[in-house]
C-alpha cells in the first residue's frame, strides 16, 4: 500500500513466534508443583508431588546436591529468602519447614500450620518473617523461632498471598472470590477496600516493584492491573491466556509481566501493557513459573516432571535477528522497538553489564543506600509518563555500575593531593550514573496532576500516557511495520493545564537525555503523612543530586521580566534556586531563557539578574553550602517571600540550614517556625541566629525569638566569630551574653509611660549609644538598663571574653525589688530576690563601635564577671 492511497488502512497480524525452553533440568518422578528461584538468580528450588524438593544449579543445569525430603505427601509452596540464607517450603500435610540454604538442613522445627494442604508462602522483604495460606486463614510467622505472630481471617479460601515490596502490606486472593485484599502487615486490617473487577475467583496476585501497583490473573481469562495506594483499576484489562491464567508474576525491574496458563507463558510490556509478541512453550502443561532477580530467566515446572529455564536474553536477541524492526511514532517523535521494546533495551545493558567483572561490592553497597535514601521516592519514567518507585530506578542504573571499574577508582583518587581515600570517591562516581530531571515552577491554581489522577490516569493526558495497546494500525510503510496510534474522541478533550506543563517538561527532560524526572505535584503521596513528611524534610537533597533542575517562569518571556515573575517571591523555590547544582530556566513558552546549557555559569547577564532581583551574591548562586550559619544574612532571603501554608516559611527553609523538622501542619505559621529556630540553636548555628530586632513571637514561652524571617532585616552585617551555647528551656532562652550598663537620662517624672529614653555607656569609651526604641513605652518605675552583647568570642576556661570592634546587642532591662522579711508559707520559707531577670526590649538593631579597639583585626579582652548567663 503506498502513502497516496487515503483512508485504506490494513491489518497486520503478526504471527506471536514460539520459543521453547532453553535448558531442561530432569530428576523429579512425578509432575512438578512449584519453582522459585534464589536472589542471585543462580540457584532454582523445585517441589513436586513426588514430595521432594530439589535444587538446580542454573548454569551447569545439574541437580545441586540430594533432594530434600520431609513432606508426608506432595510439596506444594516453595519460597527463597530475600537474603538468600535460607528456603521454605509448604505441602500438603499442613507442615512449613523453614531450611538452612548455607547446610540444606532444616534451621526450625517444623511448623503444623494446619490440618489441610499450605497453598503459598511469601517472605517479607527484610526476610524476617512468612505468611502462609490455608483455607480462610493467613498466618504470619516469625522466620528464626518459627513462632506464629498473627492470623487473619479472610471471608473465603486464600489461594495466594504476597508481602508488598516495602513490607508494609500483605495482597491477597481467593479462588473463590472476585476480589483482591490489601491488608496491613502489622495489623491484619484493610489497607484499601476490596478490590472488585473480576467476573470470576482470582488465582494469582503480584506485586510491581515499586510497590505502587499490583496485578492479577483470574479464571475469567483477564489480568488486571490495581492502584495500591487507591484501589483502583488502572487502564484495561490485559487479554491473558486462551487458556485460564493461572499465576502471574512481575520482573525485578518492573518492565514486563509474565503469565502463565496451558502449556505457555505469555508476555506483555509491563510499562504500554502492550503484548510482546513472544510465546514461551512447551508441550506439555507448565503448572508453575517465576522470574529470576536479575529478570534475565524465567523456570518454569511441567507435568511432564522437569523443571525448564528459557533465556529471556537468548530469546530477544534472536527475535531481533528474525524479525524486521518496528518504529513507533508519537507526537511526530520516534523510538526504535522491538517487539518487546522496552525489555530488550533492558536485556541488552544487561548482556554487556556481566560481561568481565561485577562491580565491587563497596560500589553496589553506595549504589543501593544512595538510590534507596538520596534519590526521591518516586519519579516519572519519562518515555512513558508513568510514576515509577525507586526499585525500579535501581534497577535501570543498576548495569551502568558496571563502569565504575578498579582503574576509575584508583585514576579519581589521584586526581587528589594527598589521594582521597576510596570511601570518598565512590559515593561521586555513583550520583554520576544515577540521572533524574528535577522541576521548579509556580503552582497553578487549579489544574496541576495529582499523585493520584497520574496512578489512576485520570487526565486528559495523550494516549501513550496511557496504555499504547489502544487502537494500534500497522501499516505498510517502506518494507517495515509502522505503529501508528490514533486517538479517540476522548483522548482529543482539552488538557489540563498542569498536565501540559508536565507533558511539556518530560519532553525538555528527554531533549536533555533524561530518562526519569521529579516533581511536586503529582511524584508526592500527600494523602501519606509519613510520605509528606520525608518528601518535604528530603527535598533540598533531592534537588542538590538531581543532574539538572528545570525551571518554568510562566510569567517571563525575555530576561528583563523575571523581576517581575512571581517564581522569585514564592517561599519553596529559593532552595530550589540554590540547590541544584545545574539549572535551567524557560520562559512562558518552554523556550530556553538563554543560549548557555547552565544557567550558573558565571559572569553572564542572567547571573546579574538573579543577583538583582534574589539579593544572593553571585558565588552563592553557584556553591550554595546549607548549614547553619550566616542566618541572619539568609534570613533576609525568605523575608519577602509568600508560602500558602503558613508553616511552609519555616519547612522551606530546613535545607537552607541543614536542619530537620518534624512536620506539623497546623500548628501555625510562628511556632513552626520557634522550632526552626530551636534547631538551629541545637544544630551549631552561629551568634547570628540573634541579630533580629522588634517584636518577638507571640506563641513561644520565650519572648526572645523573632517572629518571622522579616524579623532579620536590616539585620547590621557583622563579621560572625563564634558560636554561643544557646537553649530552649521552661525559663525562656538561655543566652550567655556579656552586659554592660547604662546610665538613662530621663524627663521629669510625671507618672507616665517614657517613650524616648537617652541612653550612655560609660564603659571602654562607648558613650552615647543611639537606640531607636520602636515606640517602646518604657516604665515610670526607674528601672536597671544594660546592653546584652552577644558578638564576641566566648571565654574559654579562665580567659576573657573578647569584644571586636563592631558590636550588636539587646537593650535589656529588670525591676528592683525591695528586699523583705522572710514569710512563712506552710513549712517553707520564700524569699524575694532584690532584683529579677533581664528582659529584652523589642527594640530596632542597636550597632555601634569600641574606641578602644584600634582595628577589626583586634579585640577588646573584658573581665569575666561581666558574663552572664540569662533567661530571655
Amino acid at each position: 500500500m503506498t502513502e497516496e492511497i487515503k483512508g485504506v488502512e490494513s491489518i497486520l497480524h503478526l504471527v506471536e513466534p514460539n520459543f521453547p525452553p532453553s535448558k531442561c533440568f530432569v530428576g523429579h518422578i512425578d509432575s512438578l508443583t512449584c519453582v522459585a528461584l534464589f536472589p542471585n538468580s543462580k540457584t532454582i528450588i523445585s517441589g513436586s508431588f513426588d514430595r521432594r524438593i530439589r535444587l538446580w544449579d542454573v548454569e551447569t543445569g545439574q541437580a545441586s546436591g540430594e533432594p530434600l525430603r520431609g513432606h508426608k505427601v506432595s510439596v506444594c509452596t516453595v519460597a527463597a529468602s530475600p537474603d538468600g540464607t535460607k528456603f521454605v517450603s509448604g505441602g500438603g500435610d499442613g507442615r512449613i519447614l523453614i531450611w538452612n540454604a548455607a547446610t540444606r538442613n532444616l534451621a526450625t522445627e517444623p511448623i503444623q500450620a494446619c490440618w489441610n494442604k499450605v497453598d503459598c508462602i511469601s517472605f517479607s522483604p527484610d526476610s524476617a518473617s512468612i505468611a502462609s495460606t490455608a483455607g480462610k486463614m493467613i498466618k504470619i510467622w516469625d522466620v528464626e523461632t518459627a513462632k506464629l505472630m498473627m492470623e487473619i481471617e479472610l471471608p473465603n479460601h486464600a489461594k495466594q498471598v504476597a508481602f508488598s515490596p516495602e513490607g508494609s502490606r500483605i495482597a491477597a486472593v481467593s479462588s473463590y472470590d472476585h476480589t483482591v485484599r490489601i491488608l496491613d502487615a502489622k495489623t491484619g486490617a484493610l489497607a484499601v477496600s476490596p478490590m472488585a473487577g473480576h467476573s470470576d475467583g482470582l488465582l494469582s496476585v503480584a506485586w510491581f516493584p515499586n510497590g505502587q501497583r499490583l496485578i492479577t490473573a483470574s479464571r475469567d481469562r483477564t489480568i488486571r492491573l490495581w492502584s495500591s495506594e487507591t484501589g483502583c483499576q488502572i487502564g484495561h484489562a490485559l487479554g491473558g491466556h486462551p487458556a485460564s491464567t493461572v499465576q502471574v508474576a512481575v520482573s525485578s525491574d518492573g518492565k514486563f509481566i509474565a503469565a502463565l496458563g496451558g502449556e505457555s507463558i505469555r508476555l506483555w510490556n509491563a510499562i504500554t501493557l502492550d503484548p510482546i509478541l513472544l510465546v514461551l512453550k512447551h508441550d506439555s502443561p507448565v503448572l508453575c513459573m517465576a522470574i529470576s532477580a536479575d529478570a534475565r530467566f524465567i523456570a518454569g515446572g511441567s507435568s511432564d516432571k522437569r523443571v525448564f529455564l528459557w533465556d529471556i536474553e537468548s530469546i530477544t536477541r534472536q527475535d531481533c535477528e528474525s524479525r524486521p524492526s518496528e518504529t513507533l511514532r508519537l507526537e511526530n517523535q520516534e523510538y526504535r522497538t522491538t517487539a518487546s521494546p522496552n525489555l530488550q533495551s533492558n536485556l541488552e545493558g544487561d548482556a554487556s553489564s556481566n560481561q568481565g567483572q561485577r562491580p565491587a561490592q563497596d560500589v553496589l553497597d553506595e549504589f543501593n543506600r544512595y538510590v534507596m535514601n538520596d534519590i526521591p521516592i518516586r519519579l516519572i519514567y519519562v518515555p512513558t509518563m508513568e510514576l515509577v518507585g525507586r526499585n525500579f530506578v535501581k534497577t535501570h542504573f543498576l548495569h551502568q555500575m558496571k563502569e565504575i571499574t578498579e582503574d576509575l577508582i584508583a585514576e579519581e583518587q589521584a586526581d587528589f593531593r594527598p589521594p582521597l581515600a576510596r570511601e570518598r570517591v565512590i559515593p561521586t562516581l555513583v550520583q554520576s550514573r544515577v540521572k533524574y530531571g528535577i522541576l521548579s515552577h509556580r503552582w497553578l491554581d487549579t489544574g496541576e496532576p495529582s499523585y493520584q489522577e497520574m496512578m489512576g490516569k485520570n487526565l486528559h493526558g495523550p494516549s501513550h500516557a496511557r496504555h499504547l495497546s489502544s487502537n494500534r494500525i500497522f501499516r505498510l510503510k517502506g518494507g517495515r511495520h509502522t505503529l501508528e496510534v490514533s486517538c479517540t474522541t476522548k483522548e482529543k478533550e482539552v488538557q489540563s493545564p498542569g498536565y501540559i506543563k508536565l507533558e511539556r517538561c518530560c519532553k525538555e527532560a528527554r531533549r536533555l537525555g533524561l530518562q526519569f524526572l521529579w516533581t511536586d505535584t503529582c511524584c508526592i503521596d500527600k494523602t501519606s503523612s509519613a510520605e509528606l513528611d520525608e518528601s518535604i524534610r528530603s527535598m533540598f537533597r533531592w534537588y542538590r543530586n538531581s543532574t539538572i533542575c528545570i525551571i518554568y517562569l510562566g510569567e517571563t518571556l525575555i530576561l528583563e521580566d523575571l523581576r517581575r515573575d512571581e517564581w522569585f517571591i514564592r517561599g519553596w523555590t529559593l532552595q530550589e534556586l540554590l540547590a541544584p547544582q545545574k539549572i535551567k530556566f524557560f520562559n512562558k513558552e518552554w523556550k530556553p531563557l538563554t543560549d548557555q546549557e547552565d544557567d550558573k555559569e558565571e559572569d553572564t547577564p542572567l547571573m546579574a539578574v538573579l543577583e538583582e532581583v534574589t539579593g544572593i551574591s553571585e558565588t552563592e548562586l553557584q556553591d550554595f553550602s546549607p548549614t547553619p550559619q550566616h542566618i541572619d544574612k539568609r534570613m533576609t532571603w525568605a523575608a519577602q517571600r509568600r508560602t500558602t501554608r503558613a508553616e511552609d516559611v519555616a519547612y522551606s527553609l530546613m535545607g537552607i540550614f541543614d536542619v530537620s523538622l518534624q512536620i506539623a501542619y497546623g500548628e501555625g505559621g510562628e511556632r513552626a517556625f520557634g522550632r526552626l529556630i530551636e534547631a538551629l540553636m541545637h544544630a551549631g548555628g552561629d551568634s547570628s541566629v540573634l541579630n533580629w530586632a522588634g517584636d518577638p513571637a507571640r506563641h513561644h514561652i520565650s519572648r526572645a525569638l523573632p517572629a518571622s524571617p522579616a524579623s532579620y532585616v536590616g539585620h547590621p552585617n557583622i563579621v560572625q566569630i563564634g558560636r554561643l551555647d544557646l537553649a530552649l528551656t521552661s525559663r525562656g532562652l538561655r543566652v550567655p551574653l556579656v552586659i554592660l550598663p547604662l546610665e538613662v537620662t530621663r524627663p521629669e517624672f510625671d507618672g507616665h509611660p517614657v517613650v524616648n529614653l537617652k541612653f550612655r555607656c560609660p564603659h571602654h569609651g562607648i558613650g552615647e549609644v543611639n537606640i531607636d526604641s520602636r515606640g517602646y513605652k518604657f516604665s515610670a518605675i526607674p528601672n536597671q538598663y544594660a546592653l546584652g552583647i552577644f558578638h564576641y568570642i566566648p571565654a574559654e576556661d579562665s580567659s576573657n571574653p573578647g569584644l571586636p570592634k563592631e558590636l550588636t546587642a539587646y537593650l535589656l532591662e529588670r525591676t528592683e525589688v525591695e528586699a523583705n522579711e522572710p514569710t512563712f508559707v506552710g513549712l517553707s520559707r520564700h524569699y524575694r530576690s532584690t532584683e529579677d531577670g533581664w528582659r529584652r526590649i523589642p527594640t530596632g538593631f542597636i550597632y555601634f563601635e569600641l574606641p578602644d579597639v584600634p582595628d577589626f583585626t583586634s579585640l577588646l579582652y573584658v573581665s569575666r564577671t561581666c558574663l552572664e548567663t540569662v533567661y530571655l
